[in-house]
């Protein structure tokens, strides 16, 4: 069967070259991960409490064996040809293709990869096979709902059709190495250790049927310890729990023999002892009728409860002595066979709103480029950068490297740009701000007086301490707590989080305005892992969001006079921010002139966060805290000499992540001279978080064809023939900075919904603003409203939760309800007529 459809609901088609790069996550938040390559193979085995890329479990391939009645048996792996890597890396035999993915195996002749995340799904061709073959790979994932959204798990769901005129009998067989006790390193290998006990059995209960993976070498406590499964709810299955152990190069030969011939395992001569890293087989059996099709779900899943801290200088303790705690997973699905049972009961149900929120997403009225970088920049949530603690905390890396975390401690400064897990999972968001103020003020003087230590250390509660308060972050996140406060309209939570945001608030003025006038000075750690000196608008910017929501949540809160006193140092603040705008941008005034300047500062740059705080303060509903002829200015600055398409001849001796024909935005240039002859870090990089909240702040002004450049810029530099589209990475693979792209969505939907007054206000923007079809996400609903300029109509359908809504305000005029308040629940919808209505 072909799955082909020229609805955009269906996802976006990678083929031919493009699939090239394509890895796409698969697990749930906090969970692992594994990737499905875009040919069908799966790769980066991320299961194991860390980053684990490039790794792929050997003898790790479905296969499919059909006889059309009267016609001879076929073989094939359920794979596409091998994209890349001919000569191979090294390995135990040399190089070459991935033998251990049966690469030297018949495979399909063609695959085609369908983006519609969080599933994907890939049709299978070839010209002999007397069936249509398609997989459907995918993970739970619903918005606001984290738990449903954490199971450790992949399900793949191959579709057989027969189009022919002969019954087709067919087995899908896939095969599974038991990797527990595995641990990456740099010379680990998935082949186990001789002292190893790994075991593979075959159960079945419930009609829960497959193959359980353990190892009994480790203790219950121990960071290797652990689980896998292969399992099914499919009714004829066949199982070979142990592949028969020797030499790495009969093993296959022996598998391939005995089950491409009749599509049977045999067991004969398998060992059934606990030994080293052991590869077994499930077998799904079908006969598929003439015009018939069938779907045979098999479910990898995993627990591996005891999460270890191997970095830093618990490095060098042994593994059982290193600091550790258990998954947020593993509390509710205690082994991998305990994941599958429930996924599998409810397998119908979550199927369901899973393709729903694809189906949302992916049928919005925006470009393509926009709704992959959305879409794609979300699977980061799948990632190994993101953890879920022991009571669900949501923590995270800035993003992986090869087989570690990169930069731990849900650093502030970075997770600053992530808007994406506080629009589908404000919950675990507000867990971020919950730990950060339990357990991130330094634990000497500069915590006292309310610094923050911008990397929360693992586990929770060991002693914070810091050299520098990160000015962006700390200031950040005061205003993403007044954002959240609004998303999610629970003032007890507001109430608990305000004090310790107060401090933080308050160190500001220890710190970088000790002379309280409203303009930040002095040195300041930011997210360029430098100390700007002097002011400047970064910093400026944020100070300046955070001093309105700390007026506006004071206010509600009753506190007159630091309101008031807030109030005037946001006045006083304004007037002096004048004097860093150059009449083109803002630019840093530097405490002192070259040449005693310090080195790494942007001086007369024009840096291209340099209003990423009023883009925060637009989208926590602050408003503008900077002058809007001043920030559009500065944004076209930005674009006009930050914007290189192509790069071309820039210059760049940093890290570099664009190149060449391709474009990108640079983080600074100096279009009036002045450069420092050591600018600040990465200047000359481009971060494609810092793209898209650039891009999101000029589409929300106006700036349309701006702002979509620069996203069609990511897009060409990460369309699967040249990077993956589904790892954006910066200082690390699926690095969380990249999930400001979530602000595109915002930006062009122009849906906010206030909790805290139930008023929602929908202002869509660019070519399809008359007529918009969009998905939304509340702190309590979600699902897709309409918006038609002609008629002056929308129309709020919820897909799941409940939202209440007491005004409503659109660009062409607004709706009150304070009399009658609309109540709108799951599966309901709401139309309402401003031409009716009135305004």
């Amino acid at each position: 069967m072909t799955i082909a459809s020229s609805s955009v609901a269906d996802g976006y088609v990678y083929q031919g070259e493009t699939l090239r790069e394509v890895a796409f996550p698969l697990g749930g938040i906090g969970a692992g991960c594994v990737s499905l390559e875009g040919r069908g193979a799966l790769r980066d085995w991320e299961i194991f409490n860390c980053p684990n890329k490039g790794s792929f479990l050997p003898m790790t391939f479905p296969v499919l064996w059909s006889q059309a009645q009267g016609m001879p048996s076929q073989c094939r792996v359920v794979q596409g040809p091998a994209k890349h890597c001919f000569s191979g890396p090294v390995n135990e035999m040399g190089y070459g293709l991935r033998r251990h993915q049966g690469d030297g195996l018949p495979c399909f002749a063609r695959a085609v990869f369908r983006n519609a995340f969080p599933l994907a799904r890939i049709d299978f061709h070839h010209p002999a096979s007397p069936l249509d073959v398609s997989l459907e790979a995918w993970s739970p994932f619903v918005p606001l709902d984290e738990d449903s959204s954490s199971f450790p798990l992949v399900c793949l769901t191959y579709r057989l059709s027969n189009p022919g005129k002969a019954a087709v009998r067919a087995t899908l067989a896939m095969n599974l190495h038991n990797g527990v006790g595995f641990f990456p390193g740099p010379t680990a290998t998935f082949d186990g250790e001789p002292e190893d006990l790994a075991l593979n059995v075959f159960r079945q209960e419930a009609g829960l049927r497959g193959l359980y993976m353990t190892n009994a070498r480790y203790p219950a406590q121990h960071p290797r310890f652990g689980s896998m499964a292969l399992t099914t709810d499919w009714h004829d299955v066949i199982a070979l729990p142990h592949w028969k152990q020797g030499h790495s190069l009969d093993v296959l030969a022996q598998f391939w023999s005995g089950f491409s011939t009749e599509g049977q395992l045999s067991d004969a001569g398998a060992t059934i002892a606990p030994g080293p890293g052991i590869c077994g087989t499930l077998g799904l059996c079908a006969t598929v009728e003439p015009g018939q099709s069938v779907e045979l779900p098999l479910v990898i899943s995993w627990c591996f409860p005891n999460a270890s801290k191997y970095w830093g200088a618990a490095a060098d303790l042994p593994e059982p002595e290193r600091p550790h705690w258990v998954n947020a997973y593993a509390k509710r699905w205690p082994t991998a066979w305990d994941a599958a049972a429930e996924f599998l009961a409810r397998r119908a149900e979550l199927t369901a709103r899973t393709r729903a929120f694809s189906h949302a997403l992916f049928d919005s009225t925006f470009p393509r480029e926009v709704i992959e970088s959305v879409a794609n920049t979300a699977s980061t949530l799948r990632s190994p950068t993101c953890l879920r603690l022991e009571d669900g905390t949501f923590w995270g890396w800035e993003g992986c490297s090869w087989i570690s975390g990169a930069c731990e401690g849900s650093c502030t400064h970075v997770w600053n740009y992530a808007l994406t897990p506080a629009f589908l999972f404000p919950r675990l968001h507000r867990s971020m701000r919950r730990s950060e103020y339990s357990f991130g003020f330094d634990c000497g003087e500069q915590g006292r007086q309310g610094a923050i230590v911008f990397r929360i250390p693992l586990p929770l509660g060991t002693p914070a301490t810091l050299k520098h308060a990160a000015v962006d972050g700390q200031l950040g996140g005061i205003v993403q707590l007044f954002r959240d406060w609004r998303i999610c309209g629970d003032d007890d939570y507001l109430r608990t989080m305000w004090p310790s945001a107060q401090r933080a608030l308050e160190y500001a003025c220890v710190q970088w305005d000790r002379d309280r006038d409203g303009l930040i000075e002095g040195y300041q750690h930011n997210t360029y892992d430098i100390e700007f000196h002097g002011p400047n608008p970064l910093a400026q910017g944020f100070y300046l969001a955070a001093l309105r929501a700390a007026t506006l949540i004071a206010t509600h809160l009753g506190q007159t006079d630091k309101a008031t006193e807030y109030q005037r140092l946001l006045d006083s603040g304004q007037a002096l921010t004048h004097k860093l705008f150059n009449g083109e941008y803002f630019e840093q005034a530097l405490d002192c002139l070259a040449p005693a300047a310090p080195s790494h500062q942007h001086g007369k740059g024009c840096l291209s966060d340099q209003v990423f705080g009023q883009l925060a303060a637009h989208v926590a509903g602050l408003g503008y805290v900077l002058e809007r002829p001043q920030v559009v200015a500065a944004l076209c600055a930005v674009f006009k000499h930050n914007f290189k398409s192509p790069l071309g001849d820039h210059a760049n001796p940093q890290r570099i992540y664009a190149a060449g024909d391709e474009s990108g935005l640079i983080l600074c240039s100096w279009p009036r001279g002045s450069r420092p002859a050591l600018p600040f870090f990465y200047s000359d990089e481009t971060w494609t978080g810092v793209e898209y909240q650039v891009a999101t702040h000029m589409i929300l002004e106006g700036l349309w064809d701006e702002g979509l450049a620069i996203v069609r810029g990511v897009r060409a530099r990460h369309d699967g023939r040249r990077r993956n589209p589904f790892n954006e990475f910066e200082c690390g693979s699926h690095y969380a900075r990249a999930m400001s792209a979530w602000g595109l969505l915002l930006a062009i939907s122009g849906f906010r919904f206030d909790a805290v007054e139930q008023t929602l206000w929908i202002t869509p923007r660019g070519p399809a603003a008359q007529s918009m079809r969009s998905f939304f996400s509340t702190g309590t609903a979600w699902g897709v409203f309409e918006y038609h300029d002609d008629t002056i109509t929308i129309t709020i359908r919820v897909i799941e939760g409940h939202m209440t809504m007491r005004q409503v305000h659109t660009a062409r005029g607004s709706i009150d309800l304070h009399d009658k308040p609309v109540h709108v629940s799951a599966g309901q919808s709401w139309t309402a007529s401003l031409s009716s209505q009135g305004s």
